[in-house]
């Protein structure tokens, strides 16, 4: 028995070749972006899932320090009020009674204010009531005050318009970033950035601390002993942002973030 491929011209056998070789390699290439696309698609699923369970949590927090806020400050302000009253309706020689409701009084009132810093720290209400601008603001001079920093703030004028979920995102990168200096870096000033470029919003907080090993912070945060870090990141690749730290010892701290601003405010 003859075998036709040996009966064929050697230039149309390689002609065959070459075309079935084309064929299974133009199959594997739509394979390939087939899968791409697959996980693109996985990805944006799972981007949008986080995103969501990420509002939801803002939502609980902002719902729980409107109720410490409006509803057991306002409590707590009622009791002082009729604390007062009853001092003042006490006779004069009522001395106990009158020790007794001055140290009731001034522990509503210590109880008061550590409901009101709860509440801010759960979600700020400036935020939601006057916008990002406002909230840095207050955020760097109640946070300078506290830790005793030189917070320098210089946010672009006006800053872009952007939606409520890009405002919490660089109120919380700035609020981590912060506290991050306040516990680790023995920094004396912090400088905060926040400017458009290039179709984008860039954030910059850094300080003058002691710096780190940037291979040993990674480390920690990718073992779960420090939240700080790895807490930022995963904020900023909700939203397809990139994220950068830099650092030595000795050299202070950066935090760097950039992110697409949306062509219309809105959830996205």
């Amino acid at each position: 028995m003859v075998n036709e491929d040996d009966q064929q011209p050697d230039g149309k056998r390689a002609d065959d070749k070459r075309a079935d070789i084309e064929r299974r390699l133009g199959e594997v290439a739509r394979q390939q972006h087939e899968l791409v696309e697959q996980l693109q698609q996985g990805q944006q699923y799972f981007q949008r899932l986080a995103r969501s369970v990420w509002r939801v949590q803002e939502d609980e927090r902002r719902k729980l320090a409107r109720e410490l806020h409006d509803g057991i400050g306002q409590n707590l302000t009622a009791m002082m009020h009729l604390i007062s009253q009853a001092l003042a309706a006490l006779p004069p020689d009522a001395q106990h009674a009158q020790s007794g409701l001055e140290k009731t009084r001034a522990l509503a009132a210590t109880t008061l204010e550590e409901t009101r810093a709860l509440s801010r720290l759960l979600r700020p209400q400036i935020l939601d009531d006057l916008g990002l601008d406002p909230a840095l603001r207050w955020l760097a001079r109640t946070f300078g005050e506290q830790h005793r920093l030189e917070i320098r703030l210089a946010l672009a004028q006006p800053l872009p318009l952007l939606d409520s979920d890009r405002s919490t995102l660089i109120f919380r990168v700035v609020q981590e970033a912060l506290t991050n200096v306040a516990r680790h870096a023995q920094a004396r000033r912090v400088e905060i950035e926040l400017q458009p470029h290039a179709g984008n919003l860039r954030l910059r907080v850094q300080d003058d601390g002691r710096g780190c090993d940037m291979r040993n912070a990674l480390a920690s945060g990718s073992h779960g002993q420090s939240s700080g870090i790895g807490g930022m990141r995963d904020r900023v690749r909700l939203f397809s942002g990139q994220f950068e730290i830099r650092s030595q010892p000795g050299s202070g701290f950066c935090v760097d973030i950039e992110f697409p601003m949306p062509a219309q405010p809105g959830r996205v």
